[in-house]
């Protein structure tokens, strides 16, 4: 379906005086007197933080949840409270919703106000997203605060926080939030987010304890965080402002599970077969990842720099898989429609722009844009519609002398997609970049079985039948051989060879300045070399380069552009060097991310779902414990590794994802098993 640009109009606001104030709300954003005053009573003393923050131990984290991102001073605030009281392993989450984003010149001069914290407002307004309905993940402070931006209805935005929207799902699944900063304008003149729907929200992803802080003491407010659940209490208020509010949440019973739903509620649209897995805490103990290559270096980064102790095992050297080609190419798939293949596409492609960002400053790649050329012309309508539904910064249609200057060289096409946040990457020196850290230790093993150990955890046997472990958890991201174990022989994985070609730039080539995508790729010259390619190839397994790859290299070039190869001048097949690897594809294209399920419970627990597809099956799936995935990739591994692996961390850990839940949903491992439950395959 495809339908208008998916963007939010950005705030209307207009500066008085030095003071920041919404058109729409007739209201400011702090307080004109004494912002960072107001933020440090109501928010940091009004929910105990300081204390709270310094009896934190090490690897241990804090989750912040706020009604109104508003200028981000509140984030400013906090962030660097606790970068300068909370132990170095100890990782922040800070969830904040936001219906109306600034836009970013407006951000960045209300982030101009407070230059105490210009480092991290620099970080943070170099960051920060286009106003993009959805959950965008921000990585500060070298991993130790995790900004999630939800952009929408705060109370849709939190809905879609939780684990899931249905009546058997407990309390204890969902990603807890230990304080609540509820800002936001007042509510005389924003009444429809202080509503009892969002009062609820707060509920459900509170714990007993969970505490809140307000500036407004307003009796509606009180009233509504009384019924979901909060003690509350008045406190002085800041300046002039005669009272605040603040309090915690107190349990309330958990939900009895039922083999039917409660009467008079709407039909669940399914079962919550994607919830189960149990959360391990953060930091807590050792993690063993298989596969070296970019889903693996990615996610031992994240869990290292998040406490815990990685084993990076893999059989050859680092990125020796498909990772280890010499120009790797950052291009995901946008689409012109609102599914979640695209979406999920659009999420990785603006995460990745800022996680490359320091390995393009030293000069592991370029950041020198992807030109994609129409191969048909339905194709040119296609790219004119994902250019028209996105952001200029992120996707912008070039025509005629814009295309030329985009190439750096004169092309057939008349028209073309230029991506201008992407470019390509050295896999294999950006993977071995990922394994220097100290809480990284390589294991030169291929391992072929994993059993459950007797003290908990996994045990790994290798081909020569040593064992290593217990590991508290596992992660499977050895690409092609992700179902080679007994746990995940059921995943309906395929590989497809691909080989790439090698060969020396020409005068006329050397002037490429962008990476061109089309039939087949061609990246920028570095060192003199081109890289271009690669074939597809079904059933072919052998990794011996050949002169047919690239004979059908040279005709994908050709089919992309007929001036590109005509750059190149005609090569002599026998002087090209390459190199082929195998791609692990899923069948709808998307990653694999998340726990590993339990094959035949997962079978008998949803066996209702071949009569009814959207049968009210009130249980959880079930997931082989501290076994996770992460994988299927196919060839666009440097696209979406790095936002995979961060939602596999907090997946793991119980933290709040960078994901809408439907999007978490539709990269579980287990949903081909429900698929096929579903058309009567299994």
């Amino acid at each position: 379906m495809t339908g208008p640009p998916d963007r939010l109009a950005p705030a209307a606001v207009i500066w008085r005086d030095g003071v920041l104030r919404s058109v729409h709300f007739d209201d400011i954003y702090h307080s004109p007197a004494d912002g960072l005053g107001e933020t440090r009573h109501v928010f940091i003393a009004g929910n105990r933080l300081p204390e709270r923050w310094r009896s934190l131990r090490a690897g241990e984290g804090f989750v912040i949840g706020e009604t109104g991102f508003g200028s981000g001073l509140n984030l400013l605030v906090a962030g660097s409270l606790w970068l300068a009281s909370a132990p170095e392993t100890a990782v922040l989450h800070y969830v904040s919703a936001e219906k109306y984003p600034l836009a970013h010149g407006d951000f960045e001069q209300a982030l101009a106000q407070w230059p105490a914290f210009a480092g991290l407002a620099t970080e943070l307004a170099r960051s920060y997203p286009p106003p993009i309905p959805g959950c965008h993940r921000l990585i500060l402070a070298g991993g130790r605060i995790q900004l999630t931006l939800l952009f929408g209805d705060a109370v849709v935005m939190l809905n879609q926080l939780r684990v899931a929207d249905h009546p058997s799902v407990n309390h204890h699944a969902e990603p807890r939030i230990d304080a609540w900063f509820l800002d936001g304008f007042a509510p005389a003149r924003n009444p429809d987010m202080w509503c009892p729907e969002l009062f609820a929200q707060l509920a459900a992803l509170s714990r007993a304890g969970t505490s809140f802080a307000t500036f407004t003491a307003a009796g509606a407010v009180r009233r509504g965080l009384l019924e979901a659940g909060f003690a509350v209490a008045k406190a002085p208020g800041h300046g002039s402002k005669r009272d605040m509010l603040r309090g915690e949440f107190v349990a309330l019973p958990a939900p009895v599970e039922t083999a039917a739903p409660p009467p008079r509620r709407r039909r669940p649209a399914g079962a919550p077969w994607h919830v189960g897995a149990t959360a391990y805490g953060a930091g807590r103990g050792t993690a063993a990842i298989i596969g070296a290559g970019i889903a693996g270096c990615t996610s031992a980064r994240v869990l290292a720099e998040r406490g815990w102790q990685v084993t990076l095992y893999d059989r050859a050297a680092i990125a020796s898989g498909a990772s280890g080609n010499p120009q790797g190419v950052l291009y995901p798939r946008l689409t012109a429609d609102t599914s979640a293949f695209g979406a999920i596409n659009l999420a990785a492609l603006l995460f990745a722009q800022n996680y490359y960002r320091e390995y393009w400053q030293d000069g592991l790649g370029s950041a020198c844009g992807v030109l994609l050329l129409p191969e048909t012309a339905p194709h040119a309508e296609q790219l004119r519609r994902i250019a028209a539904r996105h952001p200029a910064t992120i996707a912008r249609l070039v025509e005629a002398q814009e295309l030329a200057a985009s190439a750096g060289l004169a092309l057939a096409a008349d028209c073309g997609l230029l991506l201008p946040g992407l470019g390509w990457l050295d896999p294999a020196a950006v993977c071995r970049r990922l394994a220097r850290h100290p809480r990284i230790t390589l294991g030169c093993a291929e391992i072929v079985a994993l059993a459950r150990h007797d003290t908990g955890g996994w045990q790994l046997e290798d081909t020569r039948g040593a064992t290593t472990g217990p590991h508290d958890i596992v992660v499977l991201a050895n690409a092609a051989e992700l179902a080679r174990f007994e746990q995940t022989r059921h995943l309906p994985l395929r590989t497809i060879r691909g080989q790439i070609s090698v060969c020396p730039a020409t005068p006329a080539s050397a002037k490429l300045r962008t990476v061109i995508c089309g039939a087949g790729y061609l990246g920028p010259a570095v060192n003199g070399l081109h890289t271009f390619g690669a074939t597809y190839e079904l059933s072919a397994t052998h990794l011996e380069v050949n002169s047919d790859g690239h004979r059908e290299n040279l005709a994908r070039l050709d089919a992309t552009d007929s001036r590109l190869a005509a750059a190149l001048g005609a090569p002599d097949l026998a002087q090209l060097s390459g190199r082929a690897g195998l791609r692990c594809v899923t069948p709808d294209y998307l990653p694999l991310v998340g726990p590993a399920p339990i094959e035949h419970l997962m079978l008998e627990t949803f066996a209702p779902l071949r009569r009814d597809a959207r049968a009210n099956i009130p249980h959880h799936g079930s997931y082989w414990p501290g076994l996770f995935i992460h994988g299927g990739h196919g060839s666009r591994g440097l696209s979406h590794a790095p936002l995979c692996a961060t939602l596999l961390a907090d997946l793991i850990e119980g933290r709040p994802r960078p994901l809408a839940r439907e999007l978490v949903i539709a990269l579980n491992p287990a949903r081909f098993l429900i698929r096929a439950l579903k058309r009567g395959q299994r």
